[in-house]
């Protein structure tokens, strides 16, 4: 049961990680500026939310954030800050230059990948529902190991996402020419825009 457990937590990370969202497009941006370190720290930052969504929703807090003030508060709040990376990636496509890989930004592309993530309230929902789905299925009545072996799993899955993905940004980021770099920083910054939009609307409906 406790390998079932692991592995079923393990695929859950790596099906909510790999879909294109907010994370990997910032993580895909801040990457090919400054390579592995810098799309690895956005990455591991992100997971640094997402287990705190996961907790939360785990051991029954969910109640302090699903209540109309912070769902609010959350949701304008991530939207803002999506706006604000989209206008990074519109500065990035106009600049044109594709700047030498560097360790810069450390502490920064850790708060951003953890603010995008703890910036979505519906992190939450997600949680109580296939989150908790999947911990109940496997283990009908989870003891506090039941939840230690989960959340390993889930940790093991989150970092190996982080860490292939990362690695392929910064592995193609020799391929990058500077043209291409304005393309895809144009791109980032349309995507960021529509998350935002997407999770204005989802905030307020």
């Amino acid at each position: 049961m406790e390998a079932a457990l692991f592995l079923s937590a393990l695929v859950l990370a790596l099906l909510l990680c790999s879909p294109p969202g907010a994370v990997n497009t910032e993580a895909l941006r801040r990457g090919l500026s400054g390579g592995f370190g810098r799309a690895w720290r956005v990455e591991l930052g992100s997971c640094v939310g997402d287990l705190a969504w996961a907790a939360l929703a785990l051991v029954g807090l969910a109640f302090l954030v699903t209540n109309d003030a912070a769902r609010l508060a959350l949701g304008f709040g991530g939207a803002a800050l999506l706006v604000y990376l989209a206008y990074q990636a519109a500065k990035d496509a106009r600049n044109g230059h594709l700047p030498e890989a560097s360790a810069a930004g450390g502490g920064s592309d850790l708060a951003t990948g953890a603010m995008i993530s703890l910036g979505n309230p519906f992190q939450v929902a997600f949680w109580l529902g296939i989150g908790g789905s999947v911990l109940g299925t496997v283990s009908p009545s989870p003891s506090p190991y039941d939840f230690m072996m989960f959340f390993a799993g889930y940790i093991t899955g989150l970092i190996v996402w982080s860490l292939s993905y990362s690695a392929l940004i910064g592995y193609g980021r020799r391929y990058v020419t500077p043209t291409l770099f304005r393309v895809i920083s144009a791109v980032c910054a349309a995507v960021m825009l529509f998350f935002a939009a997407s999770l204005l609307w989802s905030t307020l409906v």
